[in-house]
């Protein structure tokens, strides 16, 4: 299965705006868990968030059950500070690399702990993003603080 990310509509099948319903019905059989606000699916590497039932992040790290892609590359099979410059390249304002977290604010792309331990594709050689998130306007306000 690929996840292909798409800032400001959704990773894959999974649509930003998407009731919790219909997300659980294309996902059901990777279903884990539900806690709060959060659905787990395929052994907690995916995670969604919803606000009034409707998805308002999409959270992945690697699993071998999908690939997640940006742009046509592996987001969990290239060096963290290429995949950040890759993200860069499509807002308009300058950004630098933090390797702990980061939120680029027009696409609403989330990318978390930049680490050897993630790089499970390339032996744990390379820093490789932990996890890389989506969300809508209102996830970011609620980030944000604004």
């Amino acid at each position: 299965m690929e996840f292909s990310i798409s800032p400001h509509n959704g990773v894959g099948p999974i649509k930003l705006g998407m009731p919790k319903s219909e997300v659980r019905e294309i996902l059901s059989e990777f279903f884990d868990s539900s806690r709060d606000s959060l659905d787990f699916y395929f052994n907690g590497s995916l995670q969604v968030e919803f606000e009034n039932d409707l998805a308002n992040f999409i959270g992945l790290a690697l699993d071998e059950s999908y690939l997640v892609t940006y742009n046509g590359i592996n987001v969990f099979d290239v060096e963290a500070s290429e995949l950040f410059a890759l993200i860069s390249t499509n807002e308009p304002l300058s950004h630098y690399f933090n390797q702990t977290e980061y939120i680029f604010p027009e696409q609403i792309i989330t990318l978390w702990d930049a680490d050897e331990q993630y790089d499970y594709l390339g032996d744990h050689q390379r820093v490789v993003w932990g996890q890389i998130g989506l969300g809508t306007k209102t996830y970011m306000r609620g980030v944000s603080g604004v």
